[in-house]
């Protein structure tokens, strides 16, 4: 079934078919492939991310996965029942010695991402200095949601979780807009860093590691501060049980090899640190969601991630210490209640 409706929409045999961080892989006449659930991304969002993508090859950018079109020319296809998206991987002419540290690609790619003509559709993806706005609408959502499930005659243990934890987190999420807020009004002006292109949610799997090389998915991409991905990539890793400090002096570093961050741009990766992104993520998902079907996933990712968050307040405690960042003599902010005793 998904051998013929492969070939009935591309004209391609499939070969060594197999599955590669949860994406589905095969090969065609020597050439891999990876498909991709097209899920909630429409036609605009398809044409926006080809736009990202011809921009970014132009700059130089390597290992970029090409949206590759049916017959047709249509952007998308119906696989064994599922509207999917199908992208060619680029074959990488690097040895494993050329193979750049985490860090450094990433800097890279935010260097090429910069100056990024308009694209030609209208895009919901410029989050660039919108970061309090959203993250109030999103709180306000929560809240809403909270006061619905306190009403509820029957919970189960998500709603519990839920409730027992909302208020603690609002009280993180309105530090951290505060502090973000106090940033566009006293910094945000001294801040030489443009948007960029970068991702949604940057994280350890983002990019798939094949070869000698990343594979760089756009279907998340949007335009933003370049501080955005590195603060989603060390999120991820505080939120591991064998999280090592370490790991993100090394990427830290390894970024600013390339592009050293100034004050401001330590200042807003703090901040966007302090916001529990993952906290309304899940929240979201979980309440949006009008199906059973992966729920009991959800909770038990919920419960796992509530157990990992004093790791994470002791991590933004120690965090300019850590780094061997002078917080107090750059005038960097601390929020009062992260104060080292």
């Amino acid at each position: 079934m998904f051998e013929r409706d492969v070939y009935h929409h591309y004209q391609l045999y499939c070969e060594g078919k197999r599955n590669i961080s949860g994406y589905r892989y095969f090969v065609s006449g020597g050439e891999p492939y990876l498909v991709v659930p097209q899920k909630k991304i429409t036609i605009d969002r398809i044409e926006e991310i080809v736009y990202f993508s011809d921009y970014l090859r132009y700059k130089g950018e390597t290992g970029i996965a090409g949206l590759f079109p049916t017959m047709t020319n249509m952007p998308n296809a119906n696989i064994e029942g599922e509207s999917i998206l199908l992208f060619k991987i680029e074959q990488s002419e690097r040895d494993a010695s050329e193979k750049k540290p985490m860090g450094e690609e990433l800097a890279l790619f935010h260097r090429n991402g910069k100056d990024l003509p308009p694209p030609p559709v209208p895009t919901e993806s410029y989050l660039f200095g919108s970061w309090a706005v959203l993250w109030m609408n999103r709180v306000d959502q929560a809240k809403e949601w909270y006061q619905e499930v306190f009403s509820k005659p029957v919970k189960n243990e998500f709603d519990t979780l839920f409730l027992t934890t909302f208020p603690y987190f609002e009280g993180l999420s309105e530090n951290a807009i505060q502090y973000i807020i106090d940033y566009n009004l006293e910094d945000s002006m001294r801040e030489e860093e443009g948007p960029s292109i970068v991702h949604e949610r940057f994280q350890e799997n983002s990019w798939l590691q094949f070869d000698n090389d990343y594979v760089k998915l756009p279907t998340g991409w949007v335009l933003d501060h370049p501080v955005r991905d590195m603060a989603e990539w060390i999120r991820s890793c505080v939120y591991q049980r064998n999280f090592s400090p370490d790991i993100v002096t090394t990427f830290l570093d390894e970024y600013e090899k390339v592009t050293p961050l100034k004050r401001e741009g330590w200042r807003l990766l703090y901040g966007r640190l302090l916001f529990p992104v993952w906290y309304f993520d899940m929240i979201e998902n979980h309440y949006k969601n009008e199906r059973e079907i992966g729920k009991e996933l959800s909770q038990h990712k919920f419960t796992e991630y509530l157990l990992m968050e004093e790791q994470n307040e002791a991590f933004l405690r120690s965090f300019f210490p850590m780094i061997g960042l002078p917080a107090d003599r750059l005038q960097i902010p601390v929020v009062d209640w992260l104060i080292p005793n």
